[in-house]
């Protein structure tokens, strides 16, 4: 099966990890740690919201106390801090997400405060860093307070070399307790000025022993870290974070690429997973030059990962430029819990909150609302809706009604033009049926789209609505079986031979038009069925070629897509029938080939699980059938999936029903179905649905959007509406008043 996903959404192997998307949710001090820097239930909330990333790398987390630069960071050194840490990576494995811990030594960048025994920071060397800030807490309030003090931090000494090896084996103990608390790797935090940084940049490192000078020298602490944690957990799960250029705390090096990309190849010989890049991440900031991106990409042959300000679109083209195999996006997932969600699918970010970075409370940390969170107190039926790049106005549908009106040759006139152009205020339109064949056709005068006069008819009609300022998607539609040989030039077809007991509007035999029987349908081979799927594929390419913003198949009402689903009229013993996974791969199939045809965004498709038409009761599969088809149409990006309810003969639509249909379908739905506008906006309102079309309230009220608006009474949907349904003229059809040519008539 292809896929339009960019590689950003696909899957990657970290190591022997399998990461669901090239998405990285980068290490970020929040500070919310509780008594004795350990991590909090409020921080195992956060990190599990936030676990739909491929992969999380917690916030920086010390490897001993004097590693600490911070308030209220939480550590990795103590049993209570492991303990800690476990409730964290329990619940985002439970969440389906992996999580690497960043290991942390901060060096110079911390404060006597926050020093055991109030010593003084160490470093590389005794050099400070002007007008480099820590966060401190000098009246021991705690996290919850959320109030500290930023404050110069204090001169360093510098380590002498028996220390330096003390603080590798501490790495190496902290990688342990990583493991043990869950963590699926570690990350070592060499960049920002942190200790391992100190000792790499030449400006913070004056020694003149084995860990200063040349450059071989001032990696070797690096090195020996990475050695030594890599021993302890293997090497596959260990990354590091740099950052050649940027100059934050006060590190400078004289000569970054050459000094960044002798150590990039000193990782690469160590084989450790990833090295995670940070660029520069403020206003004006220099960028990284993309010949130094590719001398990195070439130096080190693991996962690559770059973090600095990533759009989606720099984000794609990073990865399809093959200089990046992962990005990681800060600020963004503070805000944007489902972030990989709303970046694939093109959806508005929420705006962090500066003042809760740091310390607090779950303000600003876990109450940040997911874009389904957000649609359910925000939506209404007038609210906008946007997936990927299909958008509409409101959320209000006109659904897709036969009304037979066609000219010879099933030709769209300027009568139908003119009746959608009517109806343009709809968010979108959804044609009436619109056979894709000729044997395709069940009822007479119903408007096809496979000869090129239909093509040019259907123009005119796409034409007026999009005059109108509207939306109109073609409704593809195969009868199968509903249908008669007057009608469809041949004998109806399906995917068994099991005639349907329902009748068709079609030619009587005394003359004109009425309802009349089905013929007996044959079943379709497998290369018919392989044929007709392509039918589809070219109706939905003349769809385009007409003007038509995008296609809804019609895979409901008993109709060809239908019959293949059900037991009750899917009888074969081939590959399209028996199982379910065998019944739905005609829908799954077709579905996909017209994806990959015109792009999922135009693509749609009906479905009416819970309507039971032209069988004498209800597929007992029907329901687990929906659900699995629904996984695989996920993938597919579809602009909506429409349910038709209510209607014929049906099953009530339950809770658990809607409940189960949007835990695994979180694309855009749209329900249809004797809808009030009540319970459509709390359908919506609950987060159920995403669009509720309206079927008949759209022949009689052709303003009916701006009917609902303002609360105005509509025109009822009578007896002699029902009379106009099907042939027939402008009466019953484009002479139903506005409400405002109503009043207008009335007040004359």
């Amino acid at each position: 099966m292809t896929t339009d996903k960019s590689p950003l959404y696909q899957e990657t192997k970290l190591g022997s990890l399998e990461l669901k998307n090239r998405i990285v949710m980068p290490p970020m001090t929040r500070s919310r740690a509780g008594k004795g820097d350990v991590a909090s239930e409020m921080m195992a909330e956060y990190y599990a919201q936030r676990a739909s990333a491929g992969l999380i790398v917690s916030e920086g987390t010390q490897i001993s106390p004097q590693g600490q630069g911070y308030a209220w960071t939480p550590g990795i050194y103590s049993d209570a801090q492991i303990e800690g840490w476990k409730k964290v990576t329990t619940a985002v494995h439970n969440a389906g997400g992996k999580m690497f811990a960043q290991l942390w030594h901060v060096g110079r960048i911390s404060h006597t405060a926050l020093q055991p025994n109030g010593d003084a920071p160490v470093s590389s060397s005794a050099l400070v860093g002007e007008g480099v800030k820590v966060f401190i807490d000098p009246e021991n309030k705690g996290a919850a307070n959320g109030v500290g003090e930023m404050i110069q931090h204090s001169m360093p000494r510098a380590l002498t070399i028996p220390e330096i090896k003390d603080i590798v084996e501490e790495y190496a103990q902290a990688a342990k307790n990583a493991i043990a608390a869950g963590f699926d790797g570690i990350e070592l935090h060499g960049a920002n000025g942190y200790l391992i940084n100190q000792f790499i940049d030449s400006e913070s490192n004056n020694r003149t022993d084995e860990y200063g000078g040349c450059l071989e020298n001032r990696l070797r602490f690096m090195k020996e870290v990475v050695t030594a944690v890599s021993e302890a957990i293997g090497k596959d799960r260990v990354g590091i974070r740099l950052a050649p250029l940027t100059t934050l705390n006060g590190t400078v090096d004289a000569t970054p690429e050459e000094t960044y990309l002798t150590a990039v190849k000193v990782l690469n010989d160590l084989g450790i997973t990833y090295v995670h890049i940070a660029e520069a991440d403020w206003e004006d900031a220099p960028l990284m030059p993309i010949e130094f991106k590719k001398a990195l990409r070439e130096a080190f042959k693991g996962t690559l990962i770059y973090a600095g300000k990533y759009t989606k679109e720099k984000a794609e083209q990073a990865i399809a430029e093959g200089w990046a195999d992962m990005i990681a996006f800060g600020r963004p997932f503070i805000a944007n819990p489902d972030l990989p969600y709303r970046l694939e699918h093109n959806l508005p970010l929420n705006e962090p909150k500066p003042e809760s970075f740091f310390g607090g409370t779950q303000k600003g940390l876990i109450d940040y609302p997911t874009y389904q969170e957000t649609m359910k107190t925000t939506n209404t039926l007038f609210s906008p809706l946007t997936f990927n790049n299909f958008k509409v106005d409101n959320r209000i549908a006109m659904a897709p009604m036969t009304r037979s009106r066609t000219d010879k040759g099933d030709v769209p006139n300027a009568m139908m033009a003119k009746y959608y152009k009517q109806r343009a205020t709809a968010g979108l339109i959804i044609s009436e049926g619109t056979p894709i064949s000729a044997v395709g056709r069940g009822y007479s005068m119903t408007p096809g789209i496979y000869t090129p006069e239909q093509i040019e008819g259907w123009k005119l009609v796409t034409k007026a609505v999009h005059e109108a300022g509207g939306k109109i998607f073609a409704q593809l539609w195969h009868v199968g079986r509903r249908s008669h040989t007057s009608i469809a030039g041949e004998q109806p077809v399906s995917a068994s031979a099991v005639k349907d007991p329902d009748k068709v509007f079609g030619p009587l035999p005394e003359g004109g038009f009425g309802m009349i029987e089905t013929d007996v349908p044959r079943a379709l081979t497998v290369e018919e069925i392989k044929a007709t799927t392509q039918d589809f594929v070219q109706a939905a390419k003349n769809a385009v070629e007409a003007g038509f913003d995008g296609v809804e198949l019609h895979g409901a009402h008993g109709y060809l897509i239908d019959q293949f689903l059900r037991i009750h009229t899917n009888q074969r013993t081939d590959e399209y029938g028996g199982s379910k996974e065998n019944r739905s791969r005609f829908l799954v199939e077709t579905m996909q080939a017209v994806v990959d045809a015109i792009g999922g965004d135009k693509v749609a498709i009906r479905i009416s699980p819970l309507v039971t038409e032209g069988i004498a009761e209800p597929d007992p599969e029907i329901i687990d059938l929906t659900l699995d088809i629904l996984k695989q149409l996920t993938p597919m990006n579809l602009a909506y999936v429409h349910f038709s309810e209510n209607i014929s003969n049906y099953q009530e639509v339950t809770e658990d029903f809607r409940k189960a249909v949007r835990e695994v379908y979180q694309n855009p739905i749209m329900i249809a179905g004797k809808l009030t506008k009540e319970a459509a906006e709390e359908a919506i309102a609950k987060g159920y649905a995403d669009m509720a079309a309206f079927g008949q309230p759209f022949i009689t009220n052709p303003d009916l959007v701006y009917r609902f608006e303002n609360d105005l009474e509509l025109t009822p949907v009578g007896y002699d509406a029902h009379s106009t349904f099907y042939g027939g003229g402008e009466e019953g059809y484009t002479d139903y008043p506005t409400y405002q040519e109503m009043k207008m008539a009335e007040a004359k």
